[in-house]
């Protein structure tokens, strides 16, 4: 791995005190030397960022109303690519691609108006908002990664090589980023400065052609370098990349670990794992941080020994689809296959992967959500190919509920859940659904 020379950045420095009631989550505090308190930034509580949460397991704590039902729907203009993101006052954030005018939205979750939208260049139509405790939303463009304020103004930029991938917190206060050139930046959420040294891990990253190898993001193909968001395990402080070498055969799953090496934090390999066929989609990392999950081009969905790499199972598991999955903090596994495949649960037992459940019946379209209370989210394509919202069982996959989402074709690019469990779904085509507790609508 090369280091570079430190981009440049235009810097501002955001104050904010906020009071934060979040489950399952520890807010760091350092004392300041004049005797006040600083509240660091951490991932806001309920679906802060690709994936739902830091390791890409798509999991979702808080418990779903029984009353659920349709509260708004947005357009956006423009097809939606990424998965949304809700922060903790449940605004959705959603980036599209659109001709012109806001291809970024903030959507309030009372009637889904906007809080603020902007214009942003290239590669923001892949991205989904990181948000922070303080509604603080972090995500970028071609050549650029921003932070911003809760009110859609800019605090920092910093110039990237590439295009940025989707961000994950990392420690408190810092911020992982990848872009598609191979780029590895840690930064510092205040300020934009570096918590670590840079990284480039292909010497061909073009700092003077910010769209080198995007086109091949969409396929996992050879010029991108790092076509999905990482998988961060937060306590471990390790991060895993689907990542392209440069001149090899093959994608594979790499570990770099960014903790402190004689008081200093480094980024630095722990390990790669060479996959046949290399690897589509983003890695998973499982909740205790014992096992690594990646897709094959070959149709296999392979666990790896977090801590070393070493193949644990695989399991053929046919067409990749989407190539994501969701998983339970016991191993618990929905895989999105493809565009109207059957929804199956699978378990890892440690050494293999079993299939619980199957149904056939079924046409999804969506990456599918496991909740805490033991049953998933899902979208699924009807008789009349429109799509509508469903919960299944996660213990024998029996239908509970199915809530229609009118006129919804194509496919959705996931089930954000927030943490009031509100539900937030964008349609390809490039449209918002939002869910609420029937009491909670029209307040």
């Amino acid at each position: 791995m090369s280091r570079g020379p430190r981009p440049t950045m235009a810097r501002r420095v955001v104050r904010a005190a906020v009071s934060v009631a979040a489950a399952a989550t520890t807010v760091a505090l350092v004392a300041c030397s004049d005797g006040q308190v600083q509240v660091k930034s951490l991932a806001s509580p309920g679906w802060s960022s690709y994936g739902g949460n830091a390791g890409n397991t798509n999991f979702a704590y808080p418990e779903v109303p029984d009353d659920l039902a349709l509260s708004w729907t947005r357009p956006t203009g423009g097809p939606i690519s990424s998965p949304v993101t809700v922060s903790n006052q449940s605004n959705v954030n959603v980036t599209s691609s659109t001709a012109d005018g806001c291809n970024w939205m903030v959507l309030d979750p009372r009637a889904g108006r906007l809080n603020y939208c902007k214009r942003m260049r290239p590669g923001i139509e892949v991205q989904s908002s990181l948000i922070d405790q303080f509604d603080q939303p972090y995500v970028g463009e071609q050549t650029m990664f921003l932070g911003w304020t809760a009110g859609g103004a800019i605090r920092w930029r910093m110039p990237v090589i590439g295009v940025p991938v989707s961000a994950k917190f990392a420690a408190p206060s810092v911020v992982f980023l990848a872009t598609t050139q191979g780029q590895i930046l840690l930064l510092n959420t205040q300020d934009a400065t570096f918590a670590a040294p840079e990284v480039r891990l292909r010497a061909d990253a073009n700092p003077d052609d910010a769209m080198a190898g995007f086109g091949d993001c969409v396929v996992s193909g050879p010029r991108c370098g790092i076509p999905a968001p990482a998988a961060v395990d937060f306590d471990r402080q390790r991060a895993y990349l689907n990542f392209w070498p440069q001149g090899a055969i093959a994608s594979q799953v790499r570990a770099l670990d960014y903790g402190e090496v004689d008081g200093k934090r480094e980024v630095r390999e722990a390990w790669h794992a060479d996959i046949p066929g290399g690897i589509v989609g983003p890695a998973a990392v499982s909740a205790d941080g014992q096992t690594v999950y990646a897709f094959s081009r070959l149709g296999k969905l392979v666990a790896l020994h977090a801590q070393d790499g070493k193949t644990k199972w695989t399991y053929d598991y046919g067409d990749p689809g989407f190539a994501t999955l969701t998983a339970t903090p016991d191993g618990k596994i929905i895989p999105t296959g493809p565009l109207g495949g059957p929804l199956r649960m699978l378990a890892d037992r440690g050494d293999k992967a079993e299939q619980v459940w199957s149904r056939d019946d079924l046409k999804t379209a969506s990456l599918s959500t496991l909740t805490n209370s033991g049953t998933a989210w899902t979208v699924v394509r009807q008789a009349d190919d429109n799509l509508a919202l469903m919960e299944v069982s996660a213990t024998d996959g029996k239908t509970l509920r199915t809530l229609p989402l009118p006129d919804a074709k194509g496919f959705t690019t996931g089930v954000a859940v927030s943490p009031k469990g509100q539900i937030a779904v964008g349609t390809h085509i490039g449209k918002v659904y939002f869910f609420d507790s029937k009491a909670e609508i029209g307040k």
